[in-house]
């Protein structure tokens, strides 16, 4: 496999060399990260790159200018029919400060060597004797695996769109797309050198397009290494093999560019975090769950990111941290107590993942604050104690011998999980099922677990009980609606209403839930 050599600026904007076997590499940045400039400072110190800059413009002339192959060739890549010596940025740009912000119109120009280019390989093959796949066959076929439903043709030296029903059209009628895809077609199969570098290959391409279409490009030009500079993190994360970089900072001048290497967060997940140049919260749920809308406003300081399961929170926020060299910002993690033992509790703790003082975060919406203000819109707070009642003696005590059960079981599997955690020989497995029930002590266990329960219930308390009990969806329930008088859907939004507008509420909410040291 062939190796190639490029470069990469420190951050003392020297020149870094840097080898790689892949086909392709990706630097992602965001906006003002400084990526047209990194990619016109790498056209400048890579002798054997060739870039097809971000300001391009894919318009097509009504007449071309014609030019001999050598004329046509200097005019498109080196900005002059003429040139005494190469100097790409006097001529193309007219200086390398005008590098990144002058259009690039030369589409004109790809077309007209397009077409001496193509009368040079006939001339080159009726000389050998020997018949090969010039570039205009290659750009027709490559089209074809694009765009299935039409063909480019050739038509007295004028490129035609032909649609699968005969209809056709000009290139230069074509649509953006298609002229884009086009243009980066002919513009890839012409480009000599070893490097070809694409500032925002995704650039007038719709999205189902893109992967496609450089996915294609190179697999046709196996002797290239495309380098994508882009903000697209579809684009990046899609790009499964790729060296990728991350633009971490840009000052103006220095560029700090960091490798990320492969972990346990989604590829596109975790570019997207390193976007977001803010600490992160990883939260159960989904992007429209109630965990996702509740922690937005009680947590605004942090980039919340659902990410389905505890397992996932406990995962990935472990794993942002161990990259913390790479881009300087911390991760922590919020899951559900749910019946969780007090050392799951602590070891979620360890790697900055911690557990509501609430079961669950649907019981967050139960609080008695929250009640309380709801109810104070009607101005019926005395009712407090009827919906108390309904949670206590209709959700609590219906559902007490299941809770038991759920507790009890979770409880007796994790007893299970640490007594066989440090058995390494068969003996020692053996030892440990015979004592199984000495070290379990079912009796004891179930009898503590049954005394909690039931305490919270005799005393009527009400924390506890949002601590303990695992009932998802009371708010959601007739009974409780009808005695607060809220639909299901005005009770959530009121009670989201309600935090984001009122910070005393907020405060109280917050006793309920973790605090992070930064």
């Amino acid at each position: 496999m062939e190796e190639y050599i490029y470069y990469l600026p420190d951050e003392n904007g020297i020149k870094q060399e840097f080898k790689t076997n892949t086909n392709s590499i990706i630097i992602v940045g965001a906006n003002g990260s400084g990526k047209s400039r990194l990619g016109a400072w790498m056209e400048k110190e890579c002798e054997n790159l060739y870039r097809i800059p971000a300001q391009r413009d894919t318009t097509i002339s009504e007449y071309i200018t014609r030019h001999s192959y050598k004329e046509a060739k200097n005019d498109l890549f080196y900005g002059n029919i003429n040139y005494d010596s190469y100097n790409i940025f006097s001529y193309k740009y007219n200086g390398f400060e005008n590098a990144t912000i002058k259009l690039h119109s030369d589409y004109d120009k790809l077309l007209s060597y397009v077409l001496v280019y193509e009368h040079e390989q006939l001339r080159q093959e009726h000389k050998s004797g020997i018949k090969t796949e010039n570039i205009i066959d290659k750009a027709k076929n490559i089209w074809k695996e694009i765009f299935t439903h039409r063909e480019i043709e050739l038509k007295e030296d004028e490129f035609l769109c032909v649609m699968s029903n005969q209809h056709e059209y000009e290139a230069r009628m074509m649509s953006d797309g298609e002229r884009a895809v086009l243009y980066l077609i002919m513009y890839v199969l012409c480009i000599e050198k070893k490097i070809i570098l694409i500032d925002e290959p995704e650039l007038h391409l719709h999205p189902s397009l893109t992967n496609k279409l450089w996915s294609v490009l190179e697999r046709h030009r196996q002797d290239c290494l495309f380098i994508y500079i882009t903000h697209d993190l579809n684009f990046a994360a899609n790009h499964i093999e790729a060296d990728k970089f991350w633009i971490k900072f840009y000052n103006g001048q220095k560029w700090e560019i960091e490798k990320i290497e492969e972990n346990d967060i989604p590829q596109e997940l975790f570019l997207k975090l390193l976007g977001a140049r803010r600490n992160i919260l990883f939260v159960e749920g989904k992007s429209e769950s109630l965990d996702t809308k509740i922690y937005s406003i009680l947590y605004p300081q942090y980039q919340i990111i659902p990410c389905d399961g505890c397992e996932n929170v406990l995962s990935y926020t472990k794993t942002f941290n161990e990259q913390n060299a790479l881009h300087g910002f911390n991760a922590y993690g919020i899951i559900d107590r749910d019946f969780r033992t007090k050392e799951e509790i602590d070891n979620a703790n360890k790697n900055q993942v911690k557990v509501l003082e609430v079961a669950e975060v649907e019981n967050l919406f139960l609080l008695e604050c929250v009640i309380l203000a709801i109810l104070e819109q009607s101005d019926e707070k005395e009712k407090f104690e009827e919906v108390k009642d309904y949670i206590f003696e209709t959700k609590y005590k219906n559902f007490l011998q299941n809770q038991i059960s759920e507790k009890l079981e979770k409880e007796v599997k994790h007893k299970l999980k640490s007594i066989f955690k440090e058995s390494k020989t068969p003996g020692q497995i053996q030892e440990k099922i015979n004592s199984l029930e000495r070290l379990i002590d079912f009796e004891n266990l179930h009898k503590k677990i049954e005394n909690k329960f039931n305490f919270v219930y005799e005393n009527k308390d009400y924390d506890e009980l949002l601590k303990i009990f695992n009932q998802k969806g009371i708010f959601k329930d007739g009974g409780f609606l009808n005695r607060v008088g809220k639909t299901k859907e005005a009770y959530v939004k009121s009670v989201l209403k309600l935090l984001r507008e009122n910070e005393e509420l907020r405060k109280e909410v917050l006793k309920y839930i973790p605090s992070f040291t930064e």
